[in-house]
């Protein structure tokens, strides 16, 4: 959710700019909830409260449509049992907007999700009665991916194969809309066959941690786009139509959700909620200190974790530790904080010490590997700290820097210019 209030602030922003004339449709194409991982197909508490608040944001500005995807089966187990669905739909209106045409459920006990949503939009500017019939669908690789009619069963959904099931539901969306938009969580490559393949969608915006800036492609008559995985930028396609309301253009742009982007007011104040019960739920998890506890874990609050942390670094190494405390390494913790950004699982493993590698956990449990430390570069210490010899911790430099100063990451990284304010 660290974006949300960024990117409400751009949407809202924009219809300014244009007066409210222009309409405007705000879609996710996959991998919606937490990246948290789940043991025996439950979630941790925190996960269940971070997806809980998703679900609700994204109801409450407005979403159009998300497509669901393998990494959202054991969440949406909850959102879709049919005991009490009803109920959670008029409490989160945006669960009957959570779509796929290829995810169905295997246990009886679970509602489906619908295969695709119609909007219908209004244009000042447009074929006669100005009202444009938008059809938006998903689909979502399954893992492993799989070819011909076989389907792939997990968490009580079974992934049907997504190219026989495009041509399936195209011709049938085709007969309700006037444009069809397809939502795909799969591989470039997939993207363009599926573009090939079944006629009649207009276009199609895949996601697949991807991490490429390019401009749309086109395939018979379908448009190809793509979008990114993190929330640090907006996908923004803009369709510029004709007066009887046939696609002309189509210009695609990628709206970098930095500091130049105002937060919205609201969606700051519901991020700063949702992260106080993230928060208090991970609170809770260390005081009852975790029945299930990981080997990592183990490690780490036995005192035998590969990582040491900066303080045992420091006792021989003072001039370096002097230049570090001065450099924005020193501070990596903080800036995700100051971003709402300290819970986002891609953002974190890059501002700490060996995430989820018996260092870093959470900041309640293991602040001591907090912000990027003399190991987050040089790798695990214990051992050099033990018995120090020479021939440790090289780091090839910029190969060792651009792995998380990566240009999505750091835009105005330039490792010349970095490369002083940190030598040692």
């Amino acid at each position: 959710m660290g974006g949300l209030a960024r990117r409400v602030g751009y949407i809202k922003s924009f219809k300014l700019r244009s007066n409210q004339e222009v309409p405007a449709l705000f879609v996710d194409a996959g991998n919606l909830f937490t990246d948290d991982k789940a043991i025996g197909n439950q979630l941790p508490a925190d996960g269940v409260a971070k997806n809980r608040w998703v679900t609700r944001s994204y109801g409450k500005f407005n979403h159009d449509a998300a497509n669901v995807t393998y990494n959202d089966f054991v969440y949406l187990t909850e959102l879709f049992k049919k005991d009490g669905y009803k109920q959670r739909v008029e409490e989160y209106p945006f669960i009957s907007k959570i779509i796929s045409a290829n995810v169905h459920p295997l246990d009886k006990n679970l509602e489906a999700p619908a295969p695709y949503i119609i909007r219908e939009i209004t244009l000042q500017r447009a074929k006669p009665g100005g009202k444009i019939r938008v059809g938006i669908t998903g689909f979502t690789e399954a893992k492993p991916v799989v070819s011909g009619d076989k389907a792939v069963q997990t968490a009580g959904f079974e992934i049907e194969d997504p190219f026989a099931a495009a041509k399936r539901i195209i011709p049938e969306i085709k007969k309700k809309a006037d444009y069809v938009i397809a939502l795909a969580y799969m591989p470039q490559a997939d993207a363009q066959r599926l573009a090939t393949e079944v006629l009649g969608i207009d276009t199609i915006i895949a996601a697949h941690q991807l991490s490429v800036q390019e401009e749309p492609a086109r395939f018979n008559q379908t448009t190809v786009t793509t979008s990114f995985y993190q929330t640090k930028f907006l996908g923004e396609l803009r369709y510029y139509l004709r007066g009887d309301g046939v696609i002309e253009n189509q210009k695609n742009r990628y709206i970098g959700l930095d500091d130049a982007i105002p937060d919205d007011p609201n969606a700051a104040e519901l991020v700063a909620e949702a992260h106080t019960e993230f928060t208090n739920e991970l609170n809770k998890a260390q005081q009852n200190q975790q029945a299930a506890v990981t080997a990592a874990d183990t490690a780490i609050l036995s005192g035998k974790s590969l990582y040491v942390g900066g303080d045992a670094c420091t006792a021989c190494h003072q001039k370096e530790a002097q230049i570090w405390q001065k450099s924005g390494h020193a501070h990596a913790m903080e800036t995700l904080q100051r971003r709402n950004q300290h819970l986002d699982t891609d953002c974190v493993k890059c501002h700490v010490v060996g995430y989820q590698k018996g260092g870093f956990q959470a900041l309640y449990s293991t602040p001591q590997f907090a912000n990027v430390q003399c190991e987050a570069c040089h790798g695990p210490g214990r051992v050099h700290s033990e018995n120090p010899q020479k021939g440790y911790g090289f780091m090839p430099t910029p190969a060792g820097c651009v792995s998380c100063h990566t240009h999505n990451n750091s835009p105005d990284f330039n490792f010349a210019a970095y490369w002083p304010r940190i030598k040692h």
